[in-house]
């Protein structure tokens, strides 16, 4: 468990015990997480998607200029990025684009303008005789081919009245053709989880042609998510923070939110509902209220932002895990820009709270990784490779070393050390463009045989 003070121990045991993952409830989430996702590829069912991606690895030679789009709320960013061929890319130009609150109910092909717009300022920029295109499209989709994506109902607020059931690729390329943009071509539509994984191949065969690809892909930012290559069956998008084999883990903090919440419906995304930037903030405002109900602790909460669901957001708690002042003034100006005043005990009872909700989802996202580690390679006796990106991976101190410990803890140090982690900054744009390269290749050396 995480260390307690003394001092403070009578005020958040009770929370912090709740957060504790013990090892066997982690090695059952681990084994439900295998059998679901044997479930998912058969099609009996289960909480993880296992959605084709009708991608391939690259070899680390893809080459030239791509145009990519990465849209999937109220703001978005079109870029032309130059890949090498030998592994390494440069973002040459790059747009960010918004939405009204009107175009956000109005039509599709309204939306699709504003993406074509942006696409070519940046294509303008830089002229060249052909553009294929890397469309990663962050809603709800169903793929039927590398570059068709038939939209499914609309998240976040969106209430675009003609988009669902309709190919987001053939949307986008219409509304390239009005602007006059024909020299753009549609090549794929990605997920930002499978770009993460592709990426990571990409650079590393780059560097050494004979390097084995990446076998998992992860993103933990605001929400959670993984991809992998399962050899014969494809690369599978996994959607696996709707896993929802955690009822062993699960505290009535998780039950409540999960309960209470309708986007995303409860019973959806409990995996991500428990493990993810989004949420746990939320957590510990749950946890820290709950803990001074009723008595003196915590008394200077009242009044505070703390009254207000999501008040408390994943990038203060990676600021409270790096205050190492002996009297948490750190923590201290979190709490003030709250609203709230604070004991020094408080403060170090919101630490460690802060530390266990962390640790907790650490763990939950070890346990899910070597899930599909155990799937790809059931006695995990080769080295594989997991590449991850996300603001909650990145941002939170020592939260690498935490999925590291879990490793060690469930299947031993030997073959904990043959998993190597490569952690892959802003990947979305750069590993849709691989895609899109790899794609267009294909496509070109298919049309010439």
């Amino acid at each position: 468990m995480t260390p307690m003070s003394p001092s403070h121990d009578g005020l958040v045991s009770r929370a912090l015990a709740a957060f504790e993952a013990t090892p066997a409830a982690l090695q059952g989430l681990a084994r439900e997480f295998t059998d679901q996702m044997s479930r998912g590829l058969a099609g009996r069912g289960g909480s993880l998607k296992m959605l084709r991606t009708f991608t391939r690895q690259p070899t680390g030679r893809e080459s030239g200029r791509v145009v990519v789009v990465d849209w999937g709320g109220t703001k978005g960013r079109a870029a032309v990025v130059a890949l090498s061929g030998d592994g390494a890319a440069r973002v040459l130009n790059e747009d960010v684009f918004t939405f009204t609150d009107a175009q956000k109910r109005g039509t599709a092909a309204a939306v699709f303008d504003v993406v074509a717009a942006a696409i070519g300022r940046v294509v303008d920029a830089h002229p060249a005789a052909e553009y294929p295109l890397g469309f990663v499209y962050s809603f709800p989709a169903r793929l039927e081919a590398i570059d068709r994506a038939i939209a499914l109902a609309l998240t976040k607020g969106w209430r675009v009245m003609d988009l669902e059931g309709q190919d987001v690729a053939a949307l986008l390329s219409a509304a390239l053709r009005r602007r006059g943009l024909a020299r753009v071509t549609v090549a794929a539509v990605a997920n930002d989880t499978v770009a993460t994984l592709l990426l990571q191949t990409y650079q590393a065969r780059g560097a050494d042609p004979e390097a084995r690809p990446a076998d998992v892909g992860l993103i933990l930012g605001t929400g959670t998510n993984q991809a992998a290559d399962l050899g014969p069956a494809g690369i599978r998008n996994l959607e696996s923070g709707n896993f929802d084999g955690v009822a062993a883990i699960e505290t009535r903090y998780d039950a409540a939110l999960d309960r209470e919440l309708t986007d995303p419906e409860p019973g959806a995304q409990r995996l991500e509902k428990m493990a993810s930037g989004r949420y746990l903030g939320e957590l510990l405002r749950r946890a820290l209220v709950d803990s001074g109900a009723g008595g003196r602790a915590f008394r200077g909460l009242a009044g505070s932002a703390f009254a207000t669901p999501f008040a408390v957001d994943s990038v203060q708690l990676s600021r409270i895990a790096a205050d190492h002042t002996p009297g948490l003034d750190g923590v201290d100006a979190v709490l003030r820009e709250l609203r709230a005043t604070s004991t020094q005990e408080e403060r170090a009872a919101v630490r460690d709270l802060s530390a266990a909700i962390v640790r907790r989802a650490a763990r939950l996202v070890g346990a899910a990784l070597l899930g599909t580690l155990r799937f790809i390679d059931p006695a995990l006796a080769e080295g594989r490779t997991i590449a991850v990106d996300g603001s909650l991976w990145g941002g939170y101190p020592g939260f690498e070393s935490l999925v590291r410990d879990t490793f060690v803890e469930l299947v031993g140090r030997e073959a904990a050390e043959r998993i190597e982690i490569a952690f892959v900054k802003d990947s979305t744009g750069t590993g849709a463009a691989v895609i899109a390269a790899a794609a267009s290749e294909r496509s070109q050396a298919c049309s010439s045989g």
